[in-house]
């Protein structure tokens, strides 16, 4: 009894080492080695190229080209004696070109500059997405901790009833009636031990996967740093224009329709012409057979420059096709970042009653297991009377535990949903996975 008080005066679970691995140490190891993460990141750094690529289109093009070769050539007019050559051709040249107008490399840039933008946002999205997923791992795993200390109190408290049930069997004031409900308690809490073994096993290696290792001692949270505010600010209409403004998943989608704007500037330059500055210079021998003669090679140089001009006239109506196709995926885009702006605004609302309600059911469960301690007492006290039953003094302590595993879930669940609510708000940052490891029993 006097384990099962002390359990009650710390608020959680007794038996936790300060130290070990802690949120933040962990969060930053994973943001350099989470495989879901790096290869967001990787995917981000290939998308942002598409801007450098479509750039490079729209910038002067040089090259140089040339060939050589050696050659024999036999040539006879009429009866004339006939003539034998043996020469070298070579021809080599410098090329440039430099566009001045064409609108699908023009929109092209410009889609590029905007899938950048999806990448940034994805990344965010990715970096939200690790901070809420492993930090509900580490709560998941510290629950599931608190859950076995919970059971291993309530083991040895059944263990000690069954032990006075039995010296009052033999003392003459108790019944068997009482053993076997001891007994029976004590079995179905053995069994329940197993399963949370494996539980806890399988939440730890969950956490590990983050940062690929096993994990051991885990820091647990201390109540006395403990502090459950309420959503700040406190207007649920500013949470959602948050979101609107910063939300990575929407700002994605705002940046795909943005893509999918030039996608139909791409299908228009079908229907444009294209201007281009062209120059050359290049030096060539022998390039025809009719010049050969007994007194060398001919050697030509050539430079030439001007502007090249494409004008479509007809493309069997594809261009037309095309476009069609780019607006209606435009609508898509349209459509989509409605209907994601619109489930953002469910999350958002979901996420904030989570919090207002979780804090408002923290509270109940705080008076309970204030009340449930005392009631604990009271029935204990009775026994020692003779005006309660040791079958009393079990359900008293039943519903007891079961109020201390609600509150440690409730406690969860409810800085789980704060660290939701900031991230659909796009406000999420380190400083707030500090702040919730400053709440654990760190190592001094």
């Amino acid at each position: 009894m006097r384990a099962l008080l002390a359990l009650a005066a710390c608020g959680l679970i007794p038996g936790i080492a300060l130290g070990g691995e802690n949120l933040l140490a962990l969060y930053r190891e994973a943001l350099s080695g989470n495989a879901a993460f790096l290869a967001a990141r990787a995917s981000t750094e290939a998308d942002r190229e598409n801007e450098n690529i479509a750039r490079g289109q729209l910038f002067p093009n040089l090259s140089l080209s040339g060939n050589y070769g050696r050659n024999t050539t036999g040539r006879q007019f009429g009866n004339q004696p006939r003539e034998q050559f043996n020469y070298d051709s070579f021809s080599y040249s410098a090329n440039f070109r430099q566009p001045l107008y064409r609108k699908y490399s023009f929109a092209n840039y410009a889609q590029s500059r905007a899938q950048g933008e999806v990448a940034t946002a994805r990344l965010n999205q990715a970096g939200n997405d690790l901070a809420v997923k492993l930090t509900s791992a580490y709560m998941d795993a510290l629950f599931a901790d608190d859950q076995l200390h919970f059971l291993e109190a309530q083991k040895a408290s059944l263990q000690g009833q069954l032990n006075a049930a039995r010296q009052g069997l033999i003392a003459g004031s108790g019944t068997r009636i009482d053993i076997d409900e001891a007994q029976a308690r004590l079995d179905l809490v053995l069994a329940q031990e197993v399963e949370l073994q494996n539980l806890r096993q399988n939440n730890r290696r969950v956490l590990g996967a983050f940062v690929n290792r096993e994990l051991q001692n885990l820091a647990a949270l201390d109540l006395n740093k403990l502090q459950m505010l309420p959503p700040a600010p406190a207007e649920i209409n500013v949470w959602i224009a948050d979101a609107e403004t910063n939300n990575a998943e929407y700002q994605g989608q705002l940046g795909q329709i943005k893509v999918a704007e030039q996608e139909v500037e791409k299908g228009l330059a079908g229907h444009y012409p294209t201007l281009d500055l062209v120059a050359s210079a290049g030096t060539s021998g022998n390039d025809s057979i009719s010049n050969l003669s007994r007194t060398g090679d001919s050697k030509y140089d050539t430079t030439s420059y001007g502007l090249q001009l494409n004008i479509p006239l007809f493309a069997g109506w594809q261009v037309n096709a095309t476009v069609r196709q780019a607006r209606a995926k435009l609508e898509q885009a349209r459509q989509q970042s409605e209907e994601s702006r619109r489930n953002i605004g469910v999350q958002v609302h979901r996420e904030y009653d989570n919090v207002v309600q979780g804090l408002a059911k923290i509270r109940a469960l705080e008076r309970a297991e204030a009340s449930g301690k005392q009631i604990v007492l009271s029935a204990k006290k009775g026994v020692d009377a003779g005006v309660r039953s040791t079958l009393d003094v079990l359900q008293v302590e039943q519903q007891y535990f079961s109020v201390l595993k609600d509150l440690a879930n409730a406690r969860y669940g409810c800085l789980i949903a704060s660290l939701k609510l900031k991230a659909l708000a796009g406000v999420l940052t380190e400083t707030d996975i500090e702040s919730l490891n400053t709440r654990l029993k760190l190592a001094p």
